[in-house]
């Protein structure tokens, strides 16, 4: 069985938000020679799913796939989330604003959502200064790093660094590091789910494609007029595929 969910979907800050929530910002790739660095062993670390209210998006959730998404915590800039392991250190990412908080700037406005979205994604690997090397080499400019942090419902502070690509890239990644005494997420949260294909569309498609090729990375890259992502995901309950396909 495929269920699809379609809902309109502003991306003009997708990138910079998913860094946003994460104590950073997202900027954009320059492209390089056409060659693949694969000792980085970098992986897709996680996806993003976008809500309006993340306690109805935890419910639309579970009642589309038979797996009840984890409360993760808060993020200290006003957004919190609901997680779910997809196996093989990737994990799914459910987030919304606080209630009662500003929207952070540079954030999409997650109110005008009226189904769970795609808004973004990261991408990590154990060794991150070969991550770095690898990125340079094929011609990407990375900005600097950044100290990211939530505090789980039991009180526990995870940690992590970020960083980017140097200029405005909408289809990119943001590159995310665990630190060493930081549970990684996909093995802590609610299991049931595999991630089964993770596609984006958009003008950047070169940079988007030798990205792919430098990390090895298990995407599939397309070229659009304006920027998309496409999740799909094997549940319990069968195949579900969240799919925003237009601007508003």
């Amino acid at each position: 069985m495929t269920r699809q969910i379609k809902t309109p979907v502003r991306l003009s800050a997708v990138v910079l938000a998913s860094l946003l929530l994460c104590g950073s910002l997202a900027h954009s790739a320059e492209g390089g020679p056409s060659v693949e660095k694969k000792n980085a062993q970098a992986h897709i670390d996680h996806v993003i799913l976008g809500a309006a209210d993340l306690d109805q998006a935890v419910e639309a959730f579970e009642r589309l796939t038979g797996v009840r998404p984890a409360y993760g915590g808060k993020h200290p800039r006003g957004t919190h989330n609901a997680l779910v392991s997809l196996g093989g250190r990737t994990y799914l990412e459910i987030i919304a604003v606080q209630p009662g908080a500003s929207k952070p700037p540079l954030l999409p406005d997650l109110s005008g959502f009226d189904k769970l979205a795609p808004i973004g994604w990261a991408v990590s690997a154990d060794d991150g200064e070969a991550l770095r090397k690898s990125l340079a080499a094929a011609g990407f400019q990375l900005s600097g790093s950044n100290e990211g942090s939530r505090t789980t419902p039991s009180g526990a502070t995870l940690r992590w660094q970020t960083f980017g690509l140097t200029r405005e890239f909408e289809e990119a990644p943001f590159f995310i590091l665990w630190s060493p005494e930081t549970p990684h997420p996909s093995t802590t949260s609610p299991s049931g789910c595999t991630l089964q294909r993770w596609a984006i569309a958009g003008p950047r498609f070169d940079e988007t494609e030798l990205l792919r090729k430098t990390l090895a990375l298990p995407i599939e890259a397309a070229k659009g007029q304006t920027v998309s992502f496409t999740l799909a995901l094997d549940c319990p309950k069968g195949r579900i595929v969240f799919e925003p396909a237009t601007r508003r």
